[in-house]
């Protein structure tokens, strides 16, 4: 069914309008030439139809513009390019061994997602060698210790290891992320070197998701950029040179970069402010404490994503924190008394000045279920 303007149609309907039209004096039923005749035609207008609908409804909201559509729009009418999907990448350890590494060596996690090696190097043991996952995307973003297996013998090497974590891993920008700078760049208007400019600047560059800009933070002709990652987490620093490259390059203010000429620009990332969350909770029968842990987890972490960079936002609400564990799927109830936010039963403020500006990152989140604890960290 389309709908334009409150108008709804069927190809049924477009078929009996047409047989209505025609002369009485023609064989109307099924399976008669004229049926078969405008019943396909009511499936050709019905099809016509609803592409007039999706443009008409496009004209009136992008938000209803399929993704592909919106990325072809924003281009030619603002130059602006969706940002792609990024592999994570990071440095592996050789544990034993000696031998040479060749690009394309592929490295394991144990459950099989895929690393390789993207430089040439003869290394001996404790030599690290550059890698990146095969897979784009979040899913590379591995804890340290996460890729240990070598599918392939390679000669002389014997065991690797991430000793770091591996970063830099980033869906296809989304919909709403895209629609997002589309009407901050009509909205907010961009001159040379304005605050604006400087954000703009800075979400064009594949990982990065917010920006701030801090003026005048060092003194005349300074300008400090401060981002978060596209997960909106805090950026590696291989983002961040990403950005400084981008922009000004050294933070020399030679105009070799986006910013124009005398313009010292420094990009930093933001400052976490580390969570620590205890609490007691009654589960709801039939429901698994590790699977109600990953609700409030995931249920906090989202409202902290949220509340980055959100200039309305000044603090972590502490009664929010309690809401959201009290909220959580599986959750029956929760004892305010035992519930602490960084070992305290306030707020916490969150930093933002020329100094510093800081992001909560949740840290570690205690769960206390009846007489056992429940530690996620």
């Amino acid at each position: 069914m389309a709908l334009i303007d409150n108008i709804e149609i069927t190809a049924e309907q477009i078929t009996k309008e047409g047989l209505d039209a025609l002369d009485d004096k023609y064989q109307k039923t099924v399976g008669f030439f004229a049926w078969d005749y405008f019943s396909a035609i009511g499936k050709v207008l019905y099809k016509l139809w609803q592409k007039i609908g999706y443009i008409a409804s496009c004209l009136a909201d992008l938000r209803n513009m399929d993704y592909e559509d919106l990325v072809q729009f924003v281009f030619q009418t603002r130059g602006m390019n969706a940002k792609k999907a990024a592999s994570s990448s990071g440095y592996l350890t050789v544990l034993n061994g000696n031998g040479t590494i060749n690009i394309g060596n592929v490295f394991e996690t144990p459950d099989g997602l895929q690393f390789q090696a993207i430089e040439k190097k003869d290394v001996l043991a404790g030599d690290k060698f550059k890698a990146s996952c095969l897979t784009k995307g979040i899913i590379g973003n591995v804890p340290k210790g996460a890729i240990s297996v070598m599918p392939s013998t390679i000669q002389g090497i014997v065991s690797v290891i991430n000793e770091e974590a591996f970063t830099g891993g980033y869906e296809d920008e989304t919909k709403e992320d895209l629609l997002q700078r589309y009407y901050d760049d009509i909205q907010k208007p961009v001159t040379s070197g304005n605050i604006y400019h400087y954000i703009k600047w800075a979400l064009e560059v594949t990982g990065v998701g917010n920006a701030k800009v801090k003026p005048l933070w060092n003194g005349d002709n300074t300008v400090k950029v401060v981002i978060l990652d596209s997960n909106k987490n805090i950026p590696s620093k291989e983002l961040v040179n990403k950005v400084q490259d981008y922009i000004d390059p050294g933070s020399k203010g030679l105009g070799l970069g986006q910013a124009p000429l005398g313009a010292y620009c420094t990009v930093c990332a933001a400052e976490p402010k580390y969570l620590n969350v205890k609490n007691k909770i009654k589960l709801k029968s039939g429901i698994e404490r590790s699977e109600v842990v990953n609700n409030i987890r995931r249920d906090i972490e989202e409202y902290l994503k949220v509340a980055a960079f959100d200039e309305a936002v000044k603090y972590i609400s502490y009664s929010k924190i309690g809401s959201l564990i009290m909220n959580a799927d599986g959750v029956y109830d929760y004892d305010s008394k035992d519930f602490l936010l960084n070992g305290d039963t306030d707020n916490i403020v969150l930093a933002d000045n020329d100094e510093i500006t800081e992001v909560a990152v949740l840290n570690e989140l205690i769960i206390e279920v009846e007489n056992d604890i429940e530690a996620v960290t």
